[in-house]
């Protein structure tokens, strides 16, 4: 054959996809094509002249006392050009399955026998090969290396995850069926992929560090070509290497993520909702480590200790607070000592011997404890409930409050009843009286009459004194000041007392000149006449009632002084409330509806002066009425009272 149409021949062959060794009668190596080449891994020039038995392993060189290559011709009939699946043998040792066709032309010298494979996709396989189990025979013993080798495929074609190989150039080589699946195609269409002609840059990356002799790992989303599937993958790509120390190619495990990613996105769900709660509780949140250190807290634990957030972690508090922070953390040690929860312990900053205002604090400290039960340490959950405690308070002084105006409401209405109902019954009797007099046409004594007037005129009084206090309560007392002379509204008060003093004395001790206010005299009448009736009402038989009237900075101020029986101090603010009576005064020894003094309040304070008290009891008491003069340059009181008991 002319050396044109050789080379031309020799073209065709290496643009041929499938390996093709021609050989002489010999069965020597004429010539190999690229796809050989890279099937074997050695260079053409290292395989012309070789014997062709150099690509099959030993055990596959002879059959029936003949080689291979006659074997197979032998039996081209029988297998009526169908292929016959051996093994080859890489320059490197891996031994690679792949289905050969033997054909031979010419005779004797001038013969030629041509081989070509194709390369098989399933090289990682568990069927047994026809040919060798006739080369070896029934009775022929397995090779150790033979069972390791089935075990080897056994157990990568069975893996959980895919694997596959690849070689140097790269090629991919090998997959097992779970690879396969994972990609969406079979193995015929994944083995011979370089995989450098992959898009994905990382991935690329990662085959020329194994190459490389370097471990590394990718993550990313595969789609398949063919169906358009998006798998998360994780691959872990290690390098295979032969037997001198050299890498020889790499193999990769790939792992279907999409669970993992699910569950990954689950928990970064359920961790941000976690940590949003965590940052944004109202409640004080914070982790310590088993030797009670900072590992975590949010803002507002953070706000309680006073200090930021990021300055706590690492240390403890005693570190961060001092004493105090000793003996907060009395409770986090005992969790971890008991192992138990502590849950709802209250304390204050001064329990805690910490300065500033008072503050109440509730917190629960529990064990923090890994799957197995292990201790990683101690939880914080801490309240500033400082408002909730002073809401309480609140609560329950306005409910004291509340229970104690019913009480004294039960008392009014109780003592109101006694009150109207005293003056009627002598009342009903002394007209009964004057009704049969007058029928039988007897004489009148006019004391009859002077009695029967007098219980009307206390009813009177009562009346009035509920009327006025409903009239304060409504904004409606009415006043009408004028030019008034107290000093002499004073005497006239106490003149009208005396058919009504008994046996009490009144000491007056007169001003050196005349008082004169701008009031109301019949309002001012009235504060004077309460104020004089109680004390002739509270004072023993027979005693000394003191009045006094002098002025003080253009101040008028009255004083009326009793030998009764005096007034606890802690009720003595509210003495001048609605209905209020002290606890030392009996309603059945005192009568009276305990308005008097609330409504003389109302009217003093409405003429721009104040009203008070000093006593003791057993001591007795005296009471102060301040008003301001017509010669005062203002209508309040001077600085001089401020500081007093005034109502």
């Amino acid at each position: 054959m002319a050396g044109g149409a050789i080379r031309e021949l020799e073209a065709v062959l290496d643009a041929a996809v499938d390996p093709v060794i021609a050989c002489d009668s010999g069965e020597h190596i004429l010539h190999v094509n690229t796809a050989t080449e890279r099937l074997v891994g050695w260079d053409r020039e290292q395989l012309l002249g070789k014997p062709v038995t150099k690509l099959f392993p030993s055990r596959l060189h002879s059959f029936q006392g003949v080689s291979l290559v006659r074997y197979l011709l032998s039996r081209r009939k029988l297998l009526s050009g169908r292929p016959t699946r051996v093994f080859a043998r890489r320059k490197d040792g891996v031994e690679l399955l792949v289905e050969l066709t033997v054909g031979a032309a010419g005779v004797n010298e001038e013969e030629r026998i041509v081989l070509t494979m194709r390369r098989l996709h399933e090289v990682i396989d568990t069927l047994d090969e026809p040919l060798e189990h006739v080369a070896n025979g029934p009775e022929a013993p397995v090779r150790p290396e033979e069972t390791g080798d089935r075990l080897y495929q056994l157990v990568v074609e069975n893996a959980p995850q895919g694997i596959f190989h690849f070689d140097r150039v790269p090629i991919l080589t090998a997959c097992n069926e779970q690879f396969a699946q994972l990609m969406g195609t079979s193995k015929r269409n994944l083995v011979g992929v370089n995989l450098l002609t992959l898009r994905d840059e990382n991935i690329m990356a990662c085959v020329r560090e194994s190459l490389g002799g370097q471990r590394c790992d990718y993550e990313g989303d595969y789609r398949a070509l063919s169906t358009g599937k998006v798998t998360p993958v994780r691959v872990r790509f290690a390098p295979c290497y032969a037997e001198d120390g050299s890498v020889e190619g790499g193999v990769a495990i790939v792992e279907d993520i999409t669970d993992r990613r699910r569950v990954e996105a689950e928990r970064e769900e359920n961790m941000a909702q976690l940590d949003l709660l965590f940052r944004g509780a109202p409640v004080g949140i914070g982790f310590l480590d088993t030797e009670l250190r900072y590992v975590r807290i949010n803002e507002t634990l953070a706000r309680i200790n006073g200090l930021p957030a990021e300055a706590h972690v690492g240390h403890t508090l005693p570190e961060l607070l001092g004493a105090p922070g000793a003996v907060a953390e009395l409770g986090p040690r005992q969790v971890l000592r008991t192992g138990e929860p502590m849950v709802s312990q209250e304390a204050t900053t001064e329990d805690l011997g910490a300065p500033g205002p008072m503050r109440s604090f509730s917190g629960s400290f529990y064990p923090v404890r890994t799957p197995d039960g292990r201790v990683l340490g101690v939880g914080v959950l801490l309240e500033d409930v400082t408002e909730r405690k002073r809401a309480e308070e609140e609560r329950a002084h306005l409910y004291g409050e509340a229970q104690e105006a019913v009480r004294v409401r039960d008392d009014f209405l109780s003592i109101a009843s006694h009150e109207l109902k005293t003056p009627l019954t002598p009342l009903s009797l002394r007209l009964a009286t004057l009704e049969r007099r007058l029928e039988r046409g007897e004489h009148l004594d006019p004391s009859v009459l002077r009695h029967a007037r007098h219980q009307l005129t206390r009813l009177t009084g009562l009346i009035n004194d509920l009327l006025d206090a409903s009239r304060i309560e409504a904004g409606r007392l009415a006043l009408h000041p004028e030019d008034t002379r107290f000093d002499q509204l004073v005497e006239h008060t106490l003149a009208s007392l005396e058919g009504q003093r008994g046996n009490h004395v009144f000491d007056f001790e007169r001003p050196p000149r005349t008082i004169s206010v701008h009031g109301d005299a019949y309002r001012l009448e009235q504060v004077v006449l309460n104020l004089l009736e109680n004390a002739l009402k509270y004072s023993p038989d027979g005693g000394t009632i003191r009045v006094r009237l002098s002025v003080d900075e253009d101040v008028a101020v009255l004083s009326v002084k009793d030998p009764g029986i005096g007034i606890p101090e802690d009720q003595q603010r509210q003495l001048f409330d609605r209905y209020f009576r002290a606890r030392n005064a009996s309603s059945r020894s005192y009568g009276g509806l305990g308005l008097g003094l609330y409504i003389s309040r109302d009217i003093v304070e409405r003429h721009g002066g104040r009203i008070w008290v000093e006593s003791e009891p057993g001591q007795g008491s005296t009471f102060y009425v301040a008003l301001p003069t017509l010669a005062a340059a203002r209508p309040g009181l001077p600085l001089a009272w401020a500081d007093r008991h005034l109502h």
